[in-house]
């Protein structure tokens, strides 16, 4: 079943950091420029699902960078990181890919499950009786078929809850319609997101969908990403930092 319980689509939240202070843990340089990468990478690939599986993406940030960026995206279809410097457009995205990407203001302003939590208002004030999906923004190597399986496997439970690569933390969580999304993302989210009673599609998932559960943190995750095939954006940056990854 590709569609949740009632057959509306999902609208797919994700919360994205100030660029200054994301992926402190990534020992790069060019640490802020491949956030903003690995973001757009990630929005392209879901934005490429059909759109009676994913109706909206919804952007809640405050950085202006990526408000910039994301605004280029929906507008022009570009989706360069934003730099000059080595840009290598990916595909264009289709007018009616564009049309399903909005951009609010995190108004809380206090930290990432408070973001998704009034991006999950918004969302459900805009387009009543959608299932929600909750994102992480740094997989830059997921493919809009990964999305699509793991959205199928969360479609029949009212919260499902995936845990990334590490088996720790949390890169989709799930709440069919009239279900609270309940985030806790952070350290040891997984076992949080499982012990508030989301269903876990870890085990029946597993390897099949490795780009989506691919986030990245450190350098080795960036090694592990771009041997799985990044984005368009996040290779330009790549080539852009010219600093070598293991």
């Amino acid at each position: 079943m590709w569609l949740p319980r009632g057959g509306a689509s999902w609208t797919v939240l994700l919360p994205l950091k100030n660029l200054a202070r994301a992926k402190s843990r990534l020992d790069r340089p060019d640490r802020s420029l491949l956030a903003l990468a690995m973001a757009l990478d990630t929005v392209t690939a879901v934005l490429a699902s059909a759109t009676d599986l994913v109706g909206a993406v919804v952007i809640v940030t405050n950085d202006q960078t990526v408000r910039r960026a994301l605004s280029r995206l929906r507008d022009q279809g570009d989706v360069s990181a934003g730099h000059e410097a080595g840009r290598t457009p990916a595909r264009a995205l289709s007018t009616q890919e564009r049309a399903r990407l909005v951009i609010v203001p995190d108004t809380p302003d206090q930290g990432l499950n408070p973001a998704l939590a009034h991006g999950a208002e918004l969302a459900a004030d805009r387009w009543p009786g959608r299932s929600l999906a909750a994102l992480s923004g740094d997989l830059p190597a997921l493919r809009t078929a990964e999305l699509h399986q793991a959205l199928a496997a969360a479609g029949s439970h009212r919260r499902a809850v995936l845990a990334d690569a590490a088996g720790t933390g949390t890169v989709l969580l799930t709440a069919t319609t009239g279900s609270p999304l309940g985030p806790s993302f952070g350290p040891l989210s997984h076992d949080a997101h499982r012990r508030s009673g989301a269903v876990d599609l870890t085990d029946a998932l597993g390897s099949s969908v490795p780009g989506l559960r691919r986030d990245v943190d450190t350098v080795d995750d960036l090694a592990q990403a771009r041997h799985l095939g990044v984005g368009g954006a996040t290779a330009a940056a790549l080539l852009v930092g010219q600093a070598p990854v293991p």
